[in-house]
């Protein structure tokens, strides 16, 4: 009986699942990267730097804004540092650094603009500009 109620809802259900998928596409493939990179011995952070990225990706998830921000093309955390691969003209970078700086567990927050753009994935070596006195 419970059988005969579900199979009309089925194509319902698969619509919805995609639409879901379809609206939040920027997010799920950032979310798949890092899921790529982790499975990969070469490249799989330490468990903690793991555990804090997917703190901080979750955290970008939960903001409408950020999830679906075209700008923002990746993250990585080494040793508290997040840095957010984003163009230096990002619109909003203010409202990211406030949400990733409330993250436990997260020292400080760059982005691209912030380094070098050739080294931006090495969290290493964040050359981070000192700000000119006037």
């Amino acid at each position: 009986m419970l059988k005969t109620i579900r199979k009309p809802f089925k194509s319902f259900y698969r619509s919805a699942a995609l639409a879901l998928l379809w609206a939040n596409r920027r997010d799920v493939m950032r979310w798949l990267r890092f899921a790529q990179r982790s499975a990969k011995k070469d490249t799989r952070p330490t468990p903690d730097d793991l555990k804090l990225e997917a703190r901080v990706r979750a955290s970008i998830s939960a903001d409408p804004l950020l999830r679906g921000d075209t700008s923002l093309r990746d993250v990585r955390v080494r040793d508290g540092v997040v840095v957010i691969e984003a163009p230096a003209e990002w619109h909003n970078r203010g409202l990211a650094v406030t949400r990733l700086r409330q993250v436990n567990g997260v020292e400080s927050v760059h982005t691209a603009a912030d380094v070098n753009e050739q080294n931006w994935l090495d969290v290493d070596r964040i050359d981070v500009p000192v700000p000119a006195h006037v």
